[in-house]
């Protein structure tokens, strides 16, 4: 009898977390749970699972193992720990590793263990200087690669047997709530506050559209702005298992990005995002407005499912806004298009074709 194959999914989390990343995570690992395979998860710290399970939403539940016995932030020495600390886990070597921390890859790779590497921007500081040490002397040839967008292999120069590209995704169960406006004429965003998301845009706008309110949910300690509008309200962070009930609340989605787009820490993140915001808005049937910007326009299509706008133009803007809350024929194509998008990238269809690739890579999955 065959053993059976495993899949060990390592990030550097501490849970629950209010990022983005930690939804994509979490999200992923409960999608191979639900496709009936054996998926257990690494990361730094974990709360009580129950609570976790229920922050996240998730249903169909799966391990969680922590490798450190409190919170920390991880620092270089401690990547190379927390890697050193999973690998010394009882693991088969028939098991395979997806894993979204650098340094376990890199560790993993040179002790020839099966690892998929995700990367979501490039490679930054001294685990720049390694990454590329290794590669050019051919030490972690065994390496595989998901890369969120296109641009980034043109960095790493990967033969394209060994990556595989794949933008974020939704899970459409989650946002099966009957739309039920709650908040009439009235904008929404959800997510962070951090520079070039466009939170200043918002602003601007609320200014010029009094008739029209907007509501932005965010970790308040991150917004810079402090101004106080009559037709604004900024909400708290809200746990992701509370999203779908908030935007049934709502007609209009906004995501006003920006030309330069910070992530955590120095990260840059313009040229290769593809936002969960995004895939959130079209499984909610949103009407979003969004700038115009190439990076994701292989998903959003103006006049189809969406409605793309020059960034900053602050009229054009306005005058859509103003036309989308007035006209409902519009409203009823965006929204029901935007559904159907949705359905193409959900998460059981983004793990479907890792296990795909994986089965090409190492070994058959039963």
């Amino acid at each position: 009898m065959k053993e059976k194959t495993y899949i060990y999914y390592v990030s550097e989390l501490n849970l629950p977390s209010k990022s983005a990343y930690s939804i994509h995570v979490m999200k992923m690992c409960e999608a191979f749970s639900k496709l009936g395979f054996n998926i257990n998860l690494f990361v730094i710290n974990h709360k009580d699972n129950k609570k976790n399970f229920k922050f996240y939403n998730i249903k169909n539940k799966f391990k969680i193992y922590s490798i450190f016995n409190k919170f920390i932030e991880l620092n270089f020495i401690y990547r190379i720990l927390f890697s050193i600390k999973i690998l010394l886990f009882n693991i088969s070597k028939k098991s395979i590793f997806i894993s979204r921390s650098i340094i376990f890859a890199l560790i993993a790779s040179l002790f020839k263990r099966k690892v998929i590497l995700e990367l979501h921007h490039e490679i930054t500081g001294f685990s720049k200087f390694l990454y590329f040490f290794l590669k050019n002397l051919g030490l972690i040839s065994n390496l595989n690669y998901i890369f969120l967008n296109k641009k980034l292999n043109n960095i790493y120069k990967i033969d394209d047997k060994k990556n595989i590209v794949l933008d974020d995704a939704v899970n459409i169960d989650d946002f099966k709530i009957k739309k039920s406006i709650k908040y009439k004429n009235t904008c929404v965003y959800i997510g962070s506050f951090f520079e070039g998301k466009g939170a200043e845009q918002i602003f601007r706008l609320a200014k010029l559209n009094k008739n029209i309110k907007f509501h932005l949910y965010g970790d308040k300690k991150f917004l810079q702005i402090h101004q106080k509008l009559e037709n604004i309200k900024v909400f708290d962070f809200i746990s992701y298992n509370k999203v779908p009930k908030v935007l049934s609340n709502y007609e209009i989605a906004l995501m006003p990005y920006q030309k330069k787009i910070k992530g955590r820490s120095s990260i840059r993140l313009e040229k290769y995002m593809s936002p969960l915001k995004m895939f959130d808005y079209l499984a909610a049937k949103m009407i979003i407005i969004a700038s115009d910007l190439k990076v994701y326009k292989h998903i959003l299509q103006n006049d189809y499912n969406c409605v793309l706008i020059k960034i900053n133009d602050d009229t054009l803007w306005s005058k859509n806004i103003q036309k989308l809350f007035k006209y409902s024929k519009k409203k009823n194509k965006l929204t029901k298009n935007a559904y159907i998008t949705a359905k193409k990238y959900t998460w059981d269809k983004r793990c479907q074709r890792i296990i795909h690739f994986s089965k090409e890579k190492y070994i058959k999955f039963k």
